[in-house]
This record gives structure tokens, sequence and C-alpha cells, in this order.
């Protein structure tokens, strides 16, 4: 792995010298503790965290955890591990993580302070918090992406080749092929082959000098038809086989014509009891503001209804991302990791009506303060989305899966109205034409890096250095 490289024994103890000079442990795989929580040099929790140590434990990996790690360092350790050597982070001052009610809804003490800050001084949508140990400024944005030009059910359909692979047999193989067929296509595919057979051996049959029957006077539509009573068992007991040779066609036509009835026989039947479900998925992912916090939202429906009821409907969805980081040979390299994004809801006894489904962007998330075009939010290339349910008229369980790319996610929109009740007749009506109709919606998410200047917190700056501050501001609508 590109992990298990050495260094010679002296670096190595001349590494692990500074090391013990100045250690920060960090944990960067899962999401930051709950604020408050750390965890002391000593290994003893406090509530306040000891200067010049990272904030937890362990060597693992996930999205969030990017930010404290350097992917350029060709070595483990150095991906964790400051060497002591001209660093100034003993100096800085250790942040305690915000949750997302401290951010979004909590009371900004930043903008309180008129004489300290220039957030009063603009009135600007922001705000600021602690995510991961850093501080990120959030703006109030609307309609910051639009919809892709190409659809995400035509994105989806590039096809992945595969080379060097050890396949199936080709009759394997074959039989997948088959089972891709849909029963007009198989019905259709069964009576070209029972043609073609008949044809076959009614050619085989005319070449015979007596025909099929001991009759010379035979034409190749009397042979045809002979066949197909043969291979069709129907027997009518006009034309019978004379002759050895004639005798043993109808033998090998009697085994060909039973073995593709069965072939045929058992796809339909496959096809017929096989549960099918028609859900249909909106076409992209909205990110906007629900009850004041970010939340990256989708939705759903079952295109047949009562037709086709399910049952016991349980949704998963999860995301995939690539950690980069330079090899023993000075190479850029990469491996993939996925994580699972938690939904509010994600089970529901049935689907009668559109289902919307939300994953909150609160402390708890792995998208939480992360900017989708910036490191490390940059890193992720798909969403995918698993959905399990029981056909009621089967009995059985079959599941749907779909994906999502960044570029599907309308930040700064929320899903129009899909939903009405005809006062009449008080039934609920749900237009499956709006499925992935949106509009415009503020949402709280991450500026740019720099966006407010080098500095992350507004709240050190003065009076005097609040116009040239000022200058560098670029406000989002």
């Amino acid at each position: 792995t590109p992990f298990a490289n050495h260094r010679p024994r002296t670096q190595t103890l001349a590494h692990h010298d500074r090391l013990n000079k100045k250690v920060r442990s960090t944990m960067v795989n899962r999401p930051p503790p709950r604020s408050g929580s750390s965890i002391s040099e000593s290994g003893g929790d406090n509530s306040v965290r000891s200067k010049g140590s990272r904030r937890n434990n362990g060597l693992e990996w996930s999205l969030r955890s990017l930010r404290n790690i350097d992917n350029s360092a060709q070595h483990f350790l150095h991906n964790y591990y400051d060497d002591g050597e001209g660093s100034d982070s003993d100096d800085e001052e250790q942040l305690e993580d915000q949750t997302a009610y401290d951010i979004f809804k909590g009371k900004d003490e930043v903008a309180d302070k008129e004489n300290n800050s220039v957030w009063a001084t603009l009135n600007a949508p922001l705000r600021t918090g602690v995510v991961d140990g850093k501080k990120v400024i959030f703006e109030l944005l609307m309609d910051v992406t639009q919809k892709p030009e190409i659809p995400r059910s035509e994105r989806i359909k590039a096809s992945h080749k595969i080379l060097n692979a050890n396949k199936s047999d080709w009759e394997v193989r074959l039989r997948f092929w088959m089972m891709h067929f849909g029963v007009a296509r198989l019905s259709v595919s069964f009576m070209g082959v029972f043609l073609v057979m008949n044809v076959f051996f009614a050619a085989l049959f005319y070449s015979l000098d007596g025909r099929c029957c001991g009759d010379s006077s035979y034409t190749f539509g009397d042979v045809f038809a002979f066949t197909v009573q043969t291979s069709t068992t129907i027997g009518y007991g006009s034309s019978s086989p004379v002759g050895y040779v004639a005798n043993f066609f109808v033998v090998i036509l009697s085994y060909t014509s039973i073995l593709v009835n069965t072939l045929f026989a058992g796809l339909l039947f496959t096809k017929f009891v096989t549960p099918i479900i028609n859900i249909e998925i909106s076409e992209v992912m909205t990110l906007c503001n629900v009850n004041g916090v970010p939340c990256l939202t989708f939705r759903l429906g079952n295109n047949d209804g009562t037709l086709n009821p399910l049952t016991d409907i349980n949704v998963r969805l999860t995301y995939s991302y690539q950690i980069p980081y330079t090899d023993h040979n000075g190479e850029p390299n990469f491996f993939r990791q996925t994580e699972e994004l938690r939904l509010l809801s994600n089970r529901q006894h049935g689907l009668v009506e559109v289902w919307t489904l939300r994953h909150v962007l609160d402390e708890s998330s792995p998208l939480f303060g992360l900017n989708f075009n910036e490191h490390p939010g940059n890193k992720i290339y798909t969403f995918t989305l698993s959905i399990d349910a029981v056909q009621d008229l089967t009995k059985s369980s079959v599941n749907v899966q779909t994906q999502f790319g960044v570029q599907d996610i309308m930040i700064g929109h929320t899903f129009s109205n899909q939903v009405s009740i005809d006062p009449d007749t008080e039934r609920v009506i749900s237009d499956y034409s709006k499925m992935s109709d949106c509009e415009p919606y503020p949402v709280w998410y991450p500026a740019r890096a720099n966006a407010y200047g080098e500095q992350s917190s507004l709240a050190t700056f003065d009076k005097k250095s609040s116009s040239s501050a000022l200058d560098k501001m670029k406000l989002g609508p």
C-alpha cells in the first residue's frame, strides 16, 4: 500500500526525536466531537483543549479530515504530525467547534460588536463558525447553481469498460444477455428462432429423395408444415417419416424443439414473476435552509401508485470521494472511500404520495462546512442512492439504485410544490411532471477561502482595518 513506506533507521530515529518535542495528535476520520469535549496531550478528557494539541487521537480518514492532512507528504506520519520546526501553531489559539444551532440560529456575538467588527457595518447576511478547529464564514445565498445541461439520467448511462477480467463462460454471458430482454422482445426472439429452426430442418427433409415422407411430390411448403407439426408435437397423422435418415432428423428436431421451448418458457416465466417497480427520482438534489439549517434534499415517488403498491421502503444515501496522496515515487495518486449520509427519515411503511428526504448539514454531517468547489469538498465525485422495498403483489424484495453528481446539487434552491388537494373530493393530487422543478431559496453556504480577506474571523478587526477589509469583501446575493 502507499502507506507501507519506511524511512532509513537514522532518519526514523531523528524524526521521532522531533516528535517527542512536540506531538500533535489528531483523529481525522469521524465528524468532530460535541462542543466542549476534547482529549488532552496526556490522554485525559478535558472540557478545554490543551494548547498545541490536535482535537482527537487516531489515524483515520474522512472527507473533513482532509482539512488537516498534507496530501503531498511522501511518508505516512508526515500526513498527520508536524516536525516541530518552523511551525507557529503553538502560538495559535485552539478553537472549540460549534454546532449548527450555535452558528445559524444562535445569537451572533460578532455582529453585536459594532466597534470591532465590519459585520454590523455592512449588515451582510453572514455567519461565522468553527468547524473542525477552523473558522468558516457562511453566506446566505440564493440561486447559486443551475441545472446541468446534460440530465443525470443520460449521464449515468455512460458505459464502463472492463479489461483483462476473468469473465464467465459464453453460455453464462448469453443467459445474462437474454435476461435483459423484455417480454415483447423475448416473444419476438422466440418466434424468430422457431421459424429459423423449422426452415432449417425443412430444407434437410426436402434434400432427401423421398422428401420427408417417401413422397417426392411434396413441395417445400408441405415439408415445412410437417416440421412444424413435428416440432410442436401436433401430429395430425397425415404424414409420417419414411427411412432411417428421415427418422433420425425427426429425433434431432424433436430434441431441439424441446430445448428451445423450455429455454424461452423459463425466460418468459422469470420475466412474469420477477417483481418490477417504477420509482421516479428527482433529476437533481437541492441544498437550502430548512428550519434555518442547510439540508440536502431529494424526492421520489411510485409512478404506478396503487396498481403496484410498495411496502417497507428503506432508503440509503452515500457519497464517494477521492483521497489524494503522493506515493513513494513522488507520483500523485489517490484512493476512493465511501461514507453514508444519515437521512432524517429513511424508512416508510408505504409509498403512496411523493416522499421528500433530507440530510441535515449539521455538525454530525460529513459535509458540514464544505464548499463543493474547494478542497476538500471538490474531492467528492458521486452520490449513490439505494432504495429497498417490498412489492405487495408478490411479497418479493426489490432494489433500485441511481447516482447523482456534484453538478446535480442545486445550491440555493428548493423543490416546487408537487402535491395539492382537490377541494371538492379532498383527494391528494401528485403532479409527477414537477418532480424536479425548483425555485430559488436561501441557504447558508460556506464562502470561498479568503473571500473576505485572509482573516477567517472579522472579530479581530478594529476600526482602522475596517476600511481595508471592506475593499476585500465580495458579498453574495
